[in-house]
């Protein structure tokens, strides 16, 4: 009856322990839990503060003022309109036929004169 006794109070005592393990694991869980929730309350504080940051620098009216304090931009004149036939080189009311000349740029960067430098000394070479 004694051994019995002292296994029912080692249960009792191995539960109690148990139990008052959980607790505190339990209360590292909530505090854990609020804290996730105040950062995730903080972030969501950023995040709105930092839109109504970008729609107030992304204003029409600011890009606008600035655009003309640091741009120094004027309005289109009628001088530089030009007309589309200078364009595309031909006469109004012609016929446009597509030319090889209109696929090349005017300008050629240091690739292209290399390719086209190579290419006429290939083609110099294969007529010899």
């Amino acid at each position: 009856m004694r051994s019995l006794c002292l296994l029912a109070f080692g249960c009792l005592v191995g539960l109690f322990a148990y139990t008052y393990d959980l607790k505190i694991k339990t209360r590292a869980l909530e505090t854990d839990a609020r804290e996730l929730i105040t950062a995730l309350q903080d972030e969501s504080d950023f995040l709105a503060l930092m839109r109504a940051e970008v729609s107030y620098l992304s204003r029409p009216e600011r890009i606008e003022e600035m655009a003309k304090k640091t741009l120094k931009l004027e309005p289109i004149s009628s001088q530089q309109l030009v007309a589309w036939s200078a364009v595309t080189g031909t006469v109004t009311g012609a016929s446009v036929q597509p030319s090889s000349s209109f696929a090349t740029p005017v300008r050629k960067d240091g690739i292209a004169a290399l390719i086209e430098k190579t290419s006429l000394q290939s083609a110099v070479s294969g007529e010899r």
